[in-house]
């Protein structure tokens, strides 16, 4: 097939991974992908048969790109647009309708946001929801059950097994994330009130902060001014990582939601959700699928505080064994269930269902 995608951002976040890995998936199954974004960081993973085409989306130049957007349809005989992210989804859209071919948009954010536009809501012929708990929301937003599927976002599998060494003596935990107002925030509460606390008690511990953003340089500016010098000795900020599946073996805890979560099972690393406005468990076999309902978000937490969350670490910390076991068996069954090409296969079975 000819599959136009589109998305706004394109630097770091779990839609612009998501978006960049699809693109290569599809090419390598044997579909011509063309990919339109602003310029980022992800086209460095992007294979030589996906197309970019670097557009700084804006609503103020919806026009501009609505022109471009048909030009490239006529002449590359587009079959199906996949839109991601608000204004790419709205201009997808209307190019769409305007040339009489098909539009799927998934939904990563906030179902108010990316479908904001009624205009968007009423035109769109297939919405990919990734979590469980945005299905029925999406489904009101476009009148119908029919016109939304449930797929999450894949992963890349690991090329090989990975194997991990547990030093019963040490302590690696990982942070993993777009480094935004939100996430930075709770850095800021664990780097001051959690982690120096922690280090009492586990000194041969280590922060890892893998990321990039806006607000990182908050992060460098804690550290560097904290008369701490076990803080010092024992953070690491890692910064952006191209591939993010390197950090994972050398992790014994990270920490995270979303994308993270699911990468952190595919390698067989205990998984702790966090955000900034939910503390929820250590992933088990147990609560596996009530997690999952809303990729890996525990929408009945409360908000994280340094004593909730100290008293989850150290919980870990002494019952490793079994949460090691448990990521063990996590791993086996969260492959088969976000596995990337397996992923890519329902998506074109989407794509072929509008067209």
């Amino acid at each position: 097939m000819r599959v136009l995608l589109l998305i706004k951002r394109f630097h770091y976040g779990g839609a612009e991974n998501h978006v960049s890995e699809l693109a290569n998936a599809l090419a390598d199954a044997g579909h011509s992908v063309w990919l339109m974004s602003m310029t980022g960081k992800q086209q460095l993973r992007l294979r030589p048969g996906v197309q970019h085409i670097a557009v700084n989306f804006s609503d103020l130049k919806i026009p501009f790109h609505l022109y471009r957007l048909i030009k490239l349809i006529k002449t590359e005989n587009i079959e199906v647009i996949h839109a991601h992210q608000r204004l790419p989804i709205l201009i997808g859209t209307m190019a769409a309708r305007w040339m009489k071919i098909p539009v799927v948009a998934t939904i990563h954010g906030s179902v108010l946001t990316d479908l904001r536009s009624e205009y968007a809501r009423r035109n769109i012929d297939k919405a990919i929801a990734i979590r469980e708990s945005c299905v029925s929301c999406i489904s009101n937003f476009l009148r119908s059950q029919k016109k939304v599927v449930l797929i999450p976002n894949g992963v890349q599998l690991p090329a090989a097994c990975v194997d991990r060494f547990v030093d019963p003596e040490s302590f690696s935990l990982y942070y993993i994330s777009r480094m935004d107002c939100h996430h930075t925030r709770l850095l800021t509460m664990i780097l001051t009130e959690v982690w120096p606390r922690l280090l009492e008690k586990y000194p041969r511990s280590h922060l890892h902060v893998v990321g990039d953003g806006l607000c990182l340089p908050r992060i460098t500016k804690i550290i560097k001014q904290s008369n701490f010098s076990s803080l010092h000795r024992s953070v690491h900020i890692e910064g952006y990582a191209r591939e993010v599946g390197d950090h994972y073996p050398d992790a014994d805890l990270v920490m995270g939601v979303g994308r993270v979560a699911i990468e952190s099972l595919v390698y067989g690393v205990p998984i702790l959700s966090i955000k900034h406005n939910h503390l929820g468990p250590i992933v088990t076999v147990r609560n596996l699928k009530r997690m999952q309902y809303a990729n890996f978000v525990d929408l009945e937490a409360s908000a994280p505080n340094a004593l909730n969350l100290l008293d989850k670490l150290n919980s870990f910390l002494e019952h490793r064994f079994f949460y090691e076991n448990e990521a063990k068996i996590l791993q086996q069954i969260v492959s088969q269930e976000y596995n990337l090409s397996n992923v890519a296969e329902k998506i074109v079975g989407v794509y072929r269902e509008v067209v």
